[in-house]
């Protein structure tokens, strides 16, 4: 999907790197692999589930809020890392700003990070028709009153700046659902519809917790998930932006 570029910042011998968010651990254990002679972190809230795969020397597993463990965990003092990465944590974080500023503070001279996200819109042949979406209409209903930005993934480069970062740029990718644009982009074709279930899953899970206590019934919030595999699924024309961000730190 990014023309096979794992990571677009010009790393450099870095000596420290994180992986926030870091899920299974898949993005973590390919950083160690790339700069071995790195020390690499994975954090999470969760512990990355067993039989994810084997952790290179230089790879370790954190448990917990990257934020929390700022003022907590010696491993990521001011200005002690190198290169920060992330990828979907879209539904993850309710301040954007506070968050881009936090990582900027662990960054060390000279340091990048790099963001990357989905935008929460839909595409059909180039027309925009997220808001043809009920349970999407729904989770933009609970962001405001919870004070979510659902909207930020085209705003990180802004953030970035407000935080001091510089050399800021983005990269802006298309993301097919399904397989008909590998005619003109090859690289998609591998993509298949795969994309489209794990997303989609991803917010087939996060809506009971994401409209919780906003008077949905059981019923209304299972159509809601009904829905969100309806529309996550693979479609001629259809397409969402994948955005990647990167600064530096001066």
């Amino acid at each position: 999907m990014m023309n096979e570029r794992f990571i677009h910042a010009p790393l450099n011998s870095p000596s420290q790197l994180i992986d926030v968010g870091c899920g299974t651990g898949a993005v973590t254990r390919q950083l160690g692999h790339m700069y071995p002679t790195a020390r690499v972190y994975g954090i999470d809230l969760s512990p990355v589930p067993t039989g994810s795969g084997h952790n290179p020397p230089n790879v370790e597993d954190v448990v917990g809020d990257v934020r929390q463990l700022l003022n907590e965990d010696a491993r990521l003092a001011p200005a002690s890392t190198d290169f920060i990465f992330s990828r979907l944590l879209l539904s993850g974080i309710t301040d954007w700003p506070g968050y881009v500023r936090d990582m900027t503070s662990l960054l060390r001279p000279g340091g990048w990070a790099e963001m990357q996200d989905l935008a929460l819109d839909f595409y059909v042949h180039g027309r925009h028709c997220s808001g043809e979406c009920e349970w999407l209409k729904a989770l933009f209903r609970a962001a405001q009153e919870k004070d979510w930005n659902l909207l930020c993934v085209p705003n990180i480069q802004g953030y970035m700046q407000q935080a001091g970062l510089v050399d800021i740029s983005v990269k802006e990718y298309r993301l097919p659902l399904g397989t008909w644009l590998a005619g003109e982009r090859p690289e998609t074709k591998s993509i298949r519809d795969h994309a489209g279930r794990e997303y989609g899953m991803l917010y087939y899970h996060a809506i009971p917790k994401m409209l919780q206590g906003l008077g949905y019934t059981k019923d209304k919030l299972e159509e809601f998930q009904r829905m969100t595999i309806q529309d996550w699924a693979a479609q001629e024309g259809k397409e969402m932006r994948f955005y990647a961000t990167i600064g530096r730190k001066p």
